[in-house]
């Protein structure tokens, strides 16, 4: 049966993005939100400071829930237990979220006031070229890894390309997040491809995949997991090759984020070869490079 996907572009989602690759020191590539994002921001990361929430882990529910709260209070009420669950202070860390939402999502605005009609129109290329090439894709990823991987359902969250071309995966919302590109940034690497990689990685939290990582390490190990083995479906439909320089390129261009001292390219790319060779359950495999990133 084929995959059900929605499309849905989201202004709030997209200052949320630009926000979060401040946080963690990515160029912004529009001279506009590189102007006003990283100051607008301030008070959202210094509520967050102030309520000892853990940056990634509360990121990681506040950009998908963006999409389906009903108002920043409740965005901000959700994201923060979610993340640290219910406390004596519960109504004054929801108050001052929601507050430095307001500043961002105001900021987003004054930044880009014609994006709640420029969005929705960056959806056709890049659903055009899903449409030609997506299902294709997945189907290849299947064989390459397991069929069980990929979900029925996904949601696709469009954002502004704050970036020039990001994405993540919210594996515990059957979402992904992905930048509204006109066109590929990376010849070698078709935004297809990301989405594709994205999707991939949504079933990951399963117990079946996710039984013995940390919860706080297992996005980034789903997301290099899945890297190889979408090239390698990429590849046998002639969208991309899958060989160590692809796969550095990816790691460096996706900015998947690289443990001190590690050859991130090398070590998936090692890992890859054995499982090739000899295809293990891909839970297995799974818990191997968790192992094999210390």
């Amino acid at each position: 049966m084929p995959m059900a996907l929605s499309w849905r572009p989201h202004l709030l989602a997209s200052a949320l993005h630009a926000a979060v690759a401040a946080a963690r020191k990515h160029p912004l590539a529009d001279p506009r939100l590189a102007e006003t994002i990283p100051a607008a921001s301030q008070p959202l990361l210094a509520a967050i400071d102030a309520a000892h929430l853990p940056h990634e882990r509360f990121f990681r529910h506040l950009v998908p829930l963006a999409a389906r709260a009903e108002g920043r209070r409740a965005l901000a009420e959700a994201s923060v237990v979610k993340t640290i669950g219910r406390s004596a202070r519960l109504e004054t860390l929801v108050s001052q979220v929601a507050a430095g939402l307001a500043e961002l999502e105001a900021a987003l605005q004054a930044a880009l006031p014609k994006l709640s009609n420029e969005l929705p129109l960056r959806e056709r290329p890049l659903r055009e070229q899903w449409e030609a090439r997506g299902p294709g894709l997945l189907h290849q990823l299947g064989l390459v890894t397991e069929e069980a991987l990929l979900p029925e359902t996904c949601e696709v969250l469009l954002v502004h390309p704050a970036t020039g071309g990001g994405g993540e995966a919210h594996l515990a919302y059957n979402s992904v997040r992905i930048e509204a590109v006109l066109a590929n940034p990376i010849a070698e690497l078709p935004e297809v491809v990301r989405l594709a990689w994205l999707i991939g990685q949504l079933q990951m939290d399963l117990p079946r995949y996710s039984e013995g990582i940390h919860g706080d390490r297992l996005p980034y190990v789903a997301a290099y997991a899945l890297l190889p083995a979408t090239l390698r479906a990429a590849e046998q439909v002639e969208l991309a090759r899958c060989d160590v320089a692809t796969l550095a390129l990816a790691i460096d261009r996706w900015r998947l984020p690289v443990p001190a001292g590690v050859d991130a390219a090398s070590l998936v790319w090692e890992w890859w070869a054995t499982y090739e060779q000899s295809r293990p359950d891909f839970r297995v495999a799974l818990a191997a490079l968790d192992q094999m990133f210390g």
